[in-house]
């Protein structure tokens, strides 16, 4: 073999070394950006190069070679016709035979290196066209997890509707319809019954335009607390919800459950045979519900990935393609026709770790985000077009969403108190819910909720130390003055901080400083804890990342496997003198881990009793 035979043979196999290691990471791992034109230029050389080796190889080898020489001296005489012999004047010169011999055997086939480096088998022609036929599938789908949703599945005809933030007498229910022939749309509902015998119109829609994707919410009003209902519209679509408890009252039997997660990727890990719009995440949850009889999912952010594997475009058309392609996905029916789901953004609405305000491609991101979920969320905290919300269920449980995009200062600043995540205004919006009593009731404040739960698309502890400063570790100064808010009404209502983002799990508790004036007496110390889950269907780190460092954020659990994964979070007050909480993890459909904490009951001042806790 001459060298150039060789360093041909050296790029087959290293080509091919990188098109299979970089389609595993690809295609199971981590769908990154930079990976496909990895794979795609990887992929043009091996093909290249192989066809090359294929076409010019030959399948067999010299085994043996020998060779033979004879040499014959003519006689002196010469015989004559008539049989006379007559001495010849000159002897002529002997006569040499050469014989070579070369013995040919057929090459090996070679399999495990042809099956392992993708190079070409010298002597099987199926070996070679089998391991070409890896790396091809390998690189096509990678194409199609890159592509295929984008070119094949655009979602212009989709026609859903979902329902959203549901109180004790209103729901919000988002619609889509694109097609003029379906319109106008009317929308009724009824008590959920076994026979529906009446109706109620609630409205009928003329017609919907671009301007909002084709999008329209409606509040479907009068309704009764915690009554189950079933809604309809004429362009052939159905749910059912059910109300939450009065103001201030407790839920019927005393508990209720939501649910929590973030991150979602349709068709990833990627499976060639399942749609490509599908999502399992949507599936292994689906099938719980009737178990969990949940009252509504908090979607923690990266409902979409514009960035991932390939940002499509900045345009408004691009981000809203993004939306449709999560709504159209065959399992969405699963996860929403009987469950109301509320949200707040994150980076990959927008862009990855964005920290620049309502510039660059700002706009364009928020506007499917408005109109698919700000639109169907709770009410605003304020009226200003700010995307930050509040709401209550009864006395149980009040909630404050963040925005931590909007309003944050960049990442690479210095920590201190210029630097903010949420904005003054948020900021003291936030804290303003936290230590009064009753809050606004016009903001969806509860009275003497409790349990308080901060939504933040952020993990809030600094306990992770990978890509730490687009968290709450980046942002201390502030963090601290929320931690002190929280800590300040530990007599009053439990405060649990709820987050996403990180692909993995923790559960970490923020105890107040040891002799500060927030610390407690043994046994009544009152510590803010943090359950940060994700991903619903995406990957997680292959690295670990989460570690205690200090005696201010100490670690209680670390998952961080499972690409599925949610939390689900039960409120018991049936005991008077204590609101229990129980937080369940669920990974890949296994509940694998439950946490149990206790706040007083509601509009009790007197300090916590004996804080439960307990591992399964």
């Amino acid at each position: 073999m001459d060298v150039s035979t060789k360093a041909l043979y050296t790029i087959c196999a290293l080509s091919t070394v990188v098109l299979r290691i970089g389609s595993y990471v690809f295609l199971r791992w981590i769908p990154g950006h930079v990976l496909p034109p990895v794979i795609f230029t990887a992929f043009g050389i091996y093909a290249s190069v192989f066809s090359i080796l294929y076409l010019s190889k030959s399948a067999y080898k010299v085994a043996a070679t020998s060779s033979t020489a004879t040499a014959t001296q003519p006689d002196d005489v010469e015989v004559t016709e008539n049989g006379e012999t007559t001495g010849l004047l000159v002897k002529p010169p002997a006569t040499i035979e050469a014989t070579e011999t070369i013995v040919y055997r057929k090459k090996g086939p070679y399999p495990l290196r042809t099956l392992l480096f993708g190079l070409p088998s010298p002597s099987n022609g199926k070996l070679s066209l089998l391991t070409f036929g890896i790396n091809a599938l390998l690189a096509l789908g990678s194409w199609d997890l890159t592509f295929h949703s984008h070119y094949f599945h655009p979602e212009h005809d989709l026609s859903f509707s979902r329902i959203g933030y549901v109180g004790p007498n209103s729901a919000k229910l988002l619609v889509r319809e694109p097609t003029p022939e379906h319109w106008p749309v009317t929308v009724w509902y009824a008590p959920n019954t076994p026979t529906v015998t009446k109706t109620h119109l609630v409205d009928i829609i003329p017609s919907l335009s671009n301007e909002t994707d084709y999008t329209t919410v409606i509040n479907i009003k009068k309704l009764y607390p915690e009554t189950k209902y079933r809604y309809f519209t004429s362009s052939n679509h159905t749910g059912t919800f059910v109300t939450a408890p009065a103001l201030g009252k407790r839920p019927t039997g005393g508990k209720f459950t939501f649910l929590t997660t973030s991150c979602l990727k349709p068709r990833f890990p990627y499976n060639p045979l399942a749609h490509p719009l599908s999502i399992k995440g949507f599936k292994i949850l689906g099938q719980m519900l009737d178990d969990l009889q949940a009252s509504f999912m908090l979607f923690l952010g990266d409902f979409i990935y514009i960035d991932v594997p390939r940002r499509p475009g900045t345009d408004v058309e691009s981000y809203r393609q993004q939306y449709r392609q999560v709504y159209g996905s065959p399992d969405w029916g699963s996860v929403s026709d009987h469950l109301p789901w509320i949200h707040v953004a994150d980076d990959h609405e927008i862009a990855n770790d964005w920290d620049q305000g309502k510039s660059g491609v700002f706009k364009s991101a928020m506007d499917p985000f408005l109109h698919y979920q700000h639109a169907a969320n709770p009410p605003p905290v304020r009226l200003g077009g700010e995307t930050y919300y509040s709401f209550t269920w009864g006395s149980s449980a009040s909630f404050f969403m963040l925005d931590t995009r909007t309003y944050r200062s960049p990442n690479n600043l210095p920590d201190g108190p210029t630097k903010s995540m949420l904005g003054t205004q948020q900021r003291e919006d936030l804290i303003n819910w936290l230590t009064k009593d009753g809050g606004s009731a016009d903001h969806g404040h509860g009275e003497e909720a409790q349990w308080k739960f901060i939504i933040s698309s952020v993990p809030f502890t600094k306990n992770w130390h990978f890509g730490e400063n687009d968290t709450w570790a980046g942002f201390l100064w502030e963090r601290q003055q929320i931690l002190e808010a929280a800590w300040s009404i530990g007599g009053r209502s439990g405060v649990v901080i709820l987050s996403g983002d990180r692909h993995e799990f923790a559960a970490t508790k923020f105890p107040p400083p040891e002799g500060s004036r927030w610390a407690r007496g043994k046994g009544r110390e009152i510590a803010v804890h943090e359950f940060s889950c994700s991903p619903l269907n995406q990957f997680y780190l292959p690295v670990r990342t989460y570690k205690q460092i200090d005696e201010e954020d100490i670690a209680i659990k670390y998952i961080p496997d499972g690409n599925h994964k949610f939390g689900a979070i039960t409120i018991d007050s049936t005991n008077e003198e204590q609101a229990v909480l129980k937080y369940r993890l669920f990974v890949d459909g296994e509940e694998v881990w439950s946490w149990v904490l206790a706040a007083p009951a509601a509009g009790k001042r007197a300090g916590l009793k004996t804080k439960l806790k307990q591992w399964t």
